[in-house]
């Protein structure tokens, strides 16, 4: 039914899949949020912006996670 790149995660209630797009997809999503907490950093540490940054990295993986679980893992 899928393709061999494809991951099924089965403990789910409804099976996940995550595809090479969707992969790459994610991979350019979560290195966009990365890049910006970066910035935000550089600029100051103990800004609220660098807080806001780091919550948004942390809401997405932690998304993601819950989305895709262990296929997820290599993002």
């Amino acid at each position: 039914m899928f393709g061999p790149n494809v991951r099924t995660i089965k403990h789910m209630p409804m099976e996940a899949h995550l595809d090479a797009a969707t992969m790459e997809r994610l991979e350019e999503q979560s290195g966009l949020l990365l890049r910006i907490y970066e910035a935000e950093f550089a600029k100051d540490p103990a800004s609220h912006a660098t807080a806001y940054s780091r919550s948004n990295m942390i809401a997405v993986r932690h998304s993601i996670n819950q989305i895709y679980g262990d296929a997820a893992a290599i993002l």
